[in-house]
């Protein structure tokens, strides 16, 4: 929605129309940026938790438990994986602009 108003504002010569559009994309880019760093933080820490819980049920020979820790582990790694996508993609998008 800030593009559009940015945009539309830039056409129209409406500056507050514009500069609104940059707030909004600024405070949207502001919210995503945290949104990764929760996702990147708990894809750490369930990859971690796995890691432990794997070793701890490998000890044990809990067959049931070392199948939750690889679950929670990859789980993790899935997550962890997809911020790293997103900041490629918008590293990539950055250099085209």
């Amino acid at each position: 929605m800030g593009a559009a108003k940015e945009a539309l504002g830039g056409l129209t010569g409406a500056e507050g129309l514009k500069q609104q559009g940059i707030q909004q994309n600024k405070e949207g880019k502001e919210q995503e940026a945290a949104g990764q760093v929760n996702d990147l933080g708990k894809g750490i820490g369930d990859r971690l938790g796995g890691a432990v819980g794997g070793a701890v049920a490998g000890l044990t020979g809990n067959a049931a438990q070392k199948e939750d820790a690889q679950k929670q582990h990859d789980e993790g790694k899935a997550r962890q994986r997809g911020v790293e996508a997103d900041l490629q993609k918008q590293v990539e998008a950055e250099k085209r602009s």
